[in-house]
């Protein structure tokens, strides 16, 4: 389905920031922010704190995590990036260097019926996890975006757009190093388009699209996992 090899990154960059670091991942029980976590336990964080809002989600991660064999000090945290004073405890407890902030909501029609949820989450989340790494003296924050947020035309890419905005903005006056990274379509991610597609042909059809003209670019989620831990390296 992708059309060509995988791309590998650089890996020695990536373990020269990562190694022996506090690392915190939020979303961390979702497609990407999972494949971050085992990515991540490669190159030997001294801490990996995952936090997540769902229960499930973070219970096979962690259940996964157990089964390796590591010597990283590994945190489950169930909790939602919504709550300020939570995310403050979690930053005065663990003084996480290095931040990926995965979590987010991202279909497109649900957000559409439900905008604050969206808003709520992927705005005002950003910002408090903002707010946290400078009171705190994180090292690097790398935002997970999507290429929704170009020209944004609903409101998840909308919501992203402002997310960028916010720490682009921050980025200008602050000893944190904020980047971004824009996805199009990560194969099997939970928003991505693909398992539609698959149950529609098995079905018998129709394989419903946007538009007749439409091109989509596929990429797989370990190379979505590595191509953020790389945007941390630059």
């Amino acid at each position: 389905l992708l059309g060509r090899n995988e791309v590998s990154l650089d890996e020695n960059l990536i373990k020269k920031y990562i190694n022996g670091k506090r690392v915190l991942i939020t979303g961390a029980g979702g497609s990407i922010g999972s494949e971050l976590v085992r990515q991540c336990l490669k190159y030997e964080p001294a801490l990996l704190v995952m936090l997540d809002s769902s229960e499930y989600n973070l219970f096979q991660i962690e259940r996964e995590v157990l089964l390796k064999s590591t010597n990283v000090l590994i945190k489950p945290l169930l909790s939602n990036i919504r709550d300020i004073e939570i995310l403050s405890k979690v930053f005065n407890q663990y003084e996480p260097q290095i931040v990926f902030h995965a979590a987010a909501y991202k279909h497109v029609p649900m957000q559409e019926l439900n905008p604050w949820e969206a808003i709520n989450t992927n705005v005002k989340g950003t910002l408090n996890l903002v707010q946290a790494a400078e009171n705190h003296n994180v090292d690097r924050f790398v935002l997970v975006s999507t290429d929704k947020a170009v020209n944004p035309a609903n409101v998840m890419g909308a919501t992203k757009r402002i997310a960028e905005k916010i720490i682009r903005a921050k980025s200008k006056n602050s000893s944190v190093k904020y980047m971004a990274v824009r996805f199009g379509n990560v194969i099997g991610s939970s928003g991505s388009v693909i398992p539609i597609f698959q149950e529609q042909i098995k079905n018998g059809g129709p394989v419903t699209i946007t538009d007749p003209k439409i091109k989509r670019y596929f990429m797989s989620i370990p190379e979505a996992a590595q191509l953020i831990l790389q945007a941390g390296a630059l």
